[in-house]
């Protein structure tokens, strides 16, 4: 069956928030890895997770159990669709466009 509207509209915004200012994980990430690896693909990384573990709680929190097989496929194919807006957010604060 997939999410439901309610929660596709909550991950879209979770993701639209997540994009409008990256600056805390941007800057948690410079901080973390300051020499090695690649800060935007470790920001990327931390704003998906951040982006994910709360839609998840909230999904929880609201439905009262995990997602099932297809709403999870339907999440992920959501984020899928909609992570490339993290990535260019990350991007131009990091001025990298």
């Amino acid at each position: 069956m997939g999410l439901t509207g309610v929660d596709r509209r909550e991950l879209e915004a979770l993701i639209r928030a997540a994009a409008r200012d990256p600056s805390v994980p941007v800057d948690l990430a410079r901080k973390m890895v300051p020499r090695q690896g690649d800060i935007e693909d470790f920001a990327y990384g931390l704003i998906s997770g951040i982006v994910l573990g709360n839609f998840m709680a909230l999904f929880e929190s609201r439905n009262g159990r995990q997602p099932d097989r297809d709403e999870t496929a339907d999440l992920l194919s959501t984020a899928a669709a909609r992570m490339p807006l993290l990535r260019k957010s990350i991007m131009k604060h990091l001025d990298l466009r």
